[in-house]
């Protein structure tokens, strides 16, 4: 008979994986709308990196296995708050677990984690064994894909573990000083905002600051990359990526800030501040990266006359107008908004495309 706690643990990975699936189902339905031929290609092509390692020599090819078993270890580590939240975590700390148990747990969350993986592997080596490449080598492939995947369980279980030992010491936040008196409103929702705004998005296990550092450095590579192919490359491919990249940073950054207004709001009705100010505030500065795509895409089409043609012009406008809309409109039904990311993004890469007609 299992342990109490391995069944406290599968039964809390199974609630965390539920909720997960309900906080992305929106950004799903945006990421299969629009990168759904993409995404079918990239399932088809997951076990094709060790697969081809595999061919390689054992020196060359035992390096690549390991890495790409630990980056395919890499949604555990995202997940990590969700399988084990902070206030479970201090609550096991104290109780008289077995080790035995801990890791039995660890390895059993691991193995729920990677079995959707698995299936991917299967289905991908499957589909690559009936192609048979020439530099396929069917005796040193399968055993790779399967030293892989063990890579990539050891590495998740060993994420857990190290996320169970207990509650780390957290760094005390300095009282905000009193601003003077005769200090402007503007100073003061300034900190206000940098301290309920910016700092909680990167304190603790909160993604969100590491999320948009991602995303805006996707947006401006795809941006860059759009306006400096060469003109044998496929642009259509590169509209598209960075058209949705802008349009996603704008729509991810809004949808956090106000997540935390909506936690905030409660707490903030009986502080002595413009609230509506600070609110304005925080949405706005949800933006700035989006302007600091469309100053590079600005930038960059500029010295190649990209913004004198109608079409040109027309994508900064609409480039403008989407994330203002997606910012400025009060409230959002889940569909309504899944609705305006996509026809954001099929408009800007519609009239992208003719930009270079």
């Amino acid at each position: 008979m299992a342990h109490a706690y391995v069944t406290f643990r599968i039964r809390l990975a199974r609630h965390a994986l539920v909720d997960f699936i309900a906080s992305v189902k929106s950004s799903g339905e945006i990421v299969l709308l629009v990168f759904g031929q993409v995404l079918v290609g990239l399932f088809a092509l997951i076990a094709m990196p060790p697969m081809a390692a595999s061919a390689l020599p054992l020196f060359e090819s035992i390096p690549l296995l390991f890495a790409h078993g630990l980056a395919m270890s890499l949604p555990v580590f995202l997940l990590r708050r969700r399988l084990l939240p902070p206030d479970v975590v201090r609550a096991l700390h104290p109780l008289p677990i077995p080790p035995r148990a801990a890791l039995a747990a660890d390895a059993l969350v691991a193995g729920m984690l990677a079995g959707p993986l698995a299936l991917a592997y299967v289905v991908s080596g499957a589909i690559w064994m009936h192609q048979g490449p020439d530099w396929l080598q069917p005796g040193r492939a399968l055993p790779a894909i399967v030293f892989s995947f063990l890579v990539t369980w050891v590495c998740a279980a060993v994420m857990l573990t190290f996320r169970a030992r207990g509650p780390r010491p957290s760094s005390r936040m300095r009282p905000l000083a009193a601003a003077p008196r005769r200090a402007q409103w503007r100073w003061r929702t300034a900190c206000f905002w940098h301290r309920l705004f910016w700092l909680p998005f990167w304190r603790g296990d909160n993604v969100i600051g590491w999320q948009q550092s991602a995303l805006l450095a996707g947006a401006l590579a795809s941006a860059l990359a759009w306006m400096m192919a060469p003109a044998g490359l496929a642009r259509g491919v590169l509209d598209v990526v960075a058209s949705a990249s802008l349009v996603l940073l704008a729509d991810r950054g809004d949808k956090a800030v106000r997540e935390q207004l909506g936690i905030l709001r409660p707490v903030m009705a009986a502080w002595p501040l413009r609230r509506g100010a600070l609110e304005l505030w925080a949405r706005a500065f949800s933006l700035a990266p989006v302007g600091l795509v469309l100053a590079l895409l600005f930038g960059a089409g500029w010295s190649q006359g990209l913004w004198h043609r109608q079409a040109g012009r027309a994508y900064l406008a609409l480039g403008v107008l989407a994330p203002l809309l997606l910012v400025a409109i009060p409230r959002f039904n889940p569909r309504g908004r899944v609705a305006l990311v996509v026809t954001s993004i099929v408009v800007l890469t519609a009239v992208g495309s003719e930009i270079w007609i």
